[in-house]
């Protein structure tokens, strides 16, 4: 009896490694771009690379409505069922934004768990400072504390007034989105 069960776990086990492996994932990006699209969200001059359990996406270049928003120099996605993740580096955004944010980000982490699986977490690192972010998948609220950097501090202190302040230093800010 304890044979059969370790058998079929082992078989259950090579076939989830075997089905995360074989997962289309460049079509699941096409698909996503194409959804993005949908929503005035190009992704373009971009190169797709798939190495099994992961997905490698080099020089990106994000437009929103036609306007250049962002570079992504790397991205790399694991896709995994249990455990998902996303990692970006070094990301320049436009020079729209410099108004309000430092443009050079060095990287952004995102992860998605079973284990948690109303929220999506992730940090983020740049000239800004450093920040974690949380998204509640049910009720729509964005959770971000920012730690911010000389820089944020003193160049920028009119975005840093929108944000609350707590006692150690540290800036939160909450949004509600509907999806």
């Amino acid at each position: 009896m304890v044979m059969k069960i370790s058998k079929f776990s082992a078989y259950a086990f090579v076939f989830l490694l075997s089905l995360m492996y074989l997962t289309p994932k460049i079509n699941l990006y096409y698909f996503l771009e194409n959804k993005l699209s949908e929503k005035s969200v190009v992704i373009d001059n971009e190169d797709i690379y798939d190495h099994g359990f992961s997905l490698s996406i080099h020089h990106a270049s994000i437009n929103v409505k036609s306007i250049e928003s962002a570079q992504i120099q790397d991205i790399n996605v694991k896709v995994l069922g249990i455990y998902n993740s996303v990692s970006l580096k070094n990301i320049t955004l436009a020079s729209v934004a410099a108004n309000m944010i430092p443009t050079n980000i060095q990287e952004v982490y995102a992860s998605y768990s079973i284990f948690d699986p109303f929220h999506l977490n992730a940090s983020a690192a740049g000239d800004f400072g450093d920040a974690t972010l949380s998204l509640g998948l049910l009720d729509g609220v964005l959770h971000i504390d920012l730690n911010p950097s000389k820089k944020m501090k003193s160049s920028y202190r009119q975005t840093l007034r929108n944000l609350k302040k707590s006692k150690e230093g540290v800036y939160t800010y909450d949004k509600t989105f509907k999806f």
